[in-house]
């Protein structure tokens, strides 16, 4: 019992203390900016970026640790808002200097959220997210003698629920260094694209601009090469299998279960 109320106290701390840093922001009344909303609509999103990228020249230090603190409480709890936060990104930090951020804080949050989840959401995947880790479980078991590639398309997948993935992935006896290398990896495409658009914004008509039907495409098309990668390497992993048991050496695949 006093487990399950683990989570949801790291996740009120953490909120709390976010909510006292940005509300703690160093001349941003006095600067006549006004409060911070959750913009609604695309020409709100672009007056909010320049905002804050013009706060920024004043303020970089701070900015930069409030932008690294949301993007991995976001990460870390599995909160939607990847898309606007690396937009974001490129708008504030440039486009080289967002890609690597986000890359690295993309990587970090998503380790924090295999972390926790483990260590404190055994019962919560469990009761919320069953039938979906069952599925997920029998992906995995079936892929297990290529789990990287399999990660890698899971993860480039446009439409992939890259969070689900973070909850459960402890369970699933995914390796931690092979869980974080596959999101770093994974997401790499996706993160380009959307720090690409925040560092031309100016030039945007509308978030359609962002996700036309060639970028669509294009991160489809990334995720035919680990794909292509995981066909061919399969059967040299049934021959390997195969010339294990002519040695008569005990090998068993197990299947991943939550113990």
């Amino acid at each position: 019992m006093t487990q399950l109320l683990v989570l949801p106290a790291i996740f009120g701390v953490s909120s709390l203390s976010l909510w006292y840093m940005i509300c703690s922001a160093p001349g941003w009344n006095s600067e006549g900016t006004g409060m911070i909303e959750m913009p609604k609509q695309f020409n709100n999103f672009t007056v909010l970026a320049s905002t804050i990228k013009d706060y920024k020249e004043q303020h970089i230090a701070y900015v930069t640790l409030v932008f690294v603190s949301v993007y991995l409480y976001k990460q870390t709890f599995a909160i939607p808002g990847s898309f606007f936060m690396n937009v974001l990104a490129g708008s504030i930090f440039g486009m080289w200097s967002g890609f690597a951020l986000v890359c690295c804080l993309t990587t970090a949050g998503s380790t924090l959220c295999y972390t926790i989840s483990e260590l404190f959401g055994r019962e919560y995947v469990l009761y919320y997210f069953g039938q979906k880790f069952t599925y997920l479980q029998q992906k995995v078991h079936d892929n297990s003698n290529s789990l990287l590639p399999f990660l890698l398309f899971a993860r480039m997948f446009p439409i992939s629920p890259s969070w689900l993935l973070n909850i459960v992935a402890p369970f699933l006896k995914i390796p931690l260094p092979i869980f974080a290398f596959s999101a770093l990896i994974g997401l790499a495409p996706y993160n380009f694209i959307c720090v690409q658009a925040g560092d031309i914004l100016g030039d945007l008509r509308s978030w359609d601009d962002v996700f036309s039907t060639s970028t669509m495409l294009k991160l489809c098309s990334f995720t035919l090469l680990p794909l292509a990668y995981g066909i061919l390497m399969r059967p040299r992993t049934k021959n390997i299998v195969t010339d294990i048991e002519k040695h008569n050496i005990n090998y068993s695949p197990v299947k991943a279960q939550i113990v």
